[in-house]
């Protein structure tokens, strides 16, 4: 690996995306630039460079995002920087010590996550039926290792929708994270 190239493991929920973004931001003061990520967005690559104060923001547009969307973005002086699983994320420096953001109402952030939300629920379904129909139509289920699997799988799904509604309410209250 290229002395320019650092690999971090950094462990987050698309609900705290808010803390992830304050992470990337911190790595840009240490020199380290976000420049790739693997698919779940978990590895990510940075780029050695000179220090910076720069605005990370996570956005989850959908897995297929329309152009006028991207265009919207870099006419706003943003950088896009990685795609992982739908969600975009863009890079803007900051100036005079004001942090850019993306949003600026709370509806906009709540849409947000009422996309992804609905993104789960379209991804889940065919879980959901693997898992409670009776196993007796499921070959795959009658595999106690698969049926674990699948139940721990439906079981984190039904975990993470609680959580984004739970950021929705949040935001809704104007509590930030």
């Amino acid at each position: 690996m290229s002395k320019q190239l650092v690999k971090k493991f950094k462990w987050w929920w698309v609900w705290q995306d808010g803390m992830h973004e304050r992470w990337l931001q911190e790595q840009a003061r240490q020199g380290l630039h976000l420049h790739a990520s693997d698919p779940l967005g978990i590895r990510m690559t940075f780029h050695r460079g000179a220090p910076a104060d720069i605005a990370y923001r996570w956005d989850f547009p959908g897995v297929k995002a329309d152009p006028v969307y991207t265009q919207l973005f870099v006419d706003g002086g943003w950088e896009r920087v990685v795609d992982v699983a739908g969600w975009r994320c863009w890079r803007k420096p900051v100036v005079d010590g004001k942090i850019p953001e993306i949003f600026t109402d709370v509806s906009s952030k709540v849409r947000k996550y009422q996309r992804n939300l609905a993104f789960l629920l379209v991804c889940g379904l065919p879980l959901f039926v693997v898992v409670v129909a009776p196993a007796s139509r499921h070959a795959l289920l009658a595999e106690p290792r698969a049926a674990t699997v699948a139940g721990g799988a439906m079981l984190m799904l039904v975990y993470a929708i609680g959580k984004l509604v739970q950021r929705m309410r949040q935001l809704g209250q104007g509590v930030a994270q």
